[in-house]
């Protein structure tokens, strides 16, 4: 099997993978955010820092959408970390096609992630579920180094904050 990772940076994308990119995030809420539609997906994307597609025989069966410091981003953890840090790379989302979960692929999209933020000297940051608590991703980012820097609570979920340095990474 062919298996690429395709990096688009500065809000580049490929529209011809932006309903499957839809798909997929849908299927992995809560895990990740729901987006409204494939419109908020596609203005979610050009605004992006860094946007890698990991494509199994060209098809699409994961995506990741991270964002620098100076992005016009509305979500409330980004502006979390936008208030404490001077520079970063925030991870909005990497998601994973159910059939592929467990078989390291999103160990693969982070050390790229991780390899692009150290070219800037950037520490990444992310943020999980912790109500409804999401065992696996937070044991998943402590293997990735990442420790916690915060908590939210919100309406409808909890959320702890999470730093990790890129440049150990490599």
């Amino acid at each position: 099997m062919d298996d690429s990772l395709r990096i688009y940076t500065k809000g580049a994308f490929d529209q011809h993978y932006l309903g499957d990119i839809y798909s997929i995030n849908q299927d992995n809420v809560p895990e990740v955010g729901s987006i409204e539609s494939t419109e908020k997906m596609q203005e979610l994307i050009s605004i992006s820092s860094y946007h890698s597609l990991l494509l199994k025989n060209d098809d699409l069966i994961g995506f990741s959408i991270c964002f620098r410091e100076a992005c016009p981003y509305w979500s409330e953890n980004y502006k979390y970390f936008k208030k404490e840090l001077d520079q970063f790379l925030y991870v909005d989302r990497i998601a994973i096609d159910q059939k592929y979960r467990r078989q390291g692929h999103a160990k693969r999209m982070y050390g790229d992630i991780f390899n692009f933020a150290s070219n800037d000297g950037l520490v990444v940051t992310a943020e999980v579920n912790t109500k409804p608590m999401n065992h696996g991703s937070l044991g998943f980012h402590e293997y990735m180094g990442f420790k916690e820097v915060g908590q939210r609570s919100f309406d409808d979920h909890d959320v702890a904050y999470l730093i990790a340095n890129a440049s150990q990474k490599n």
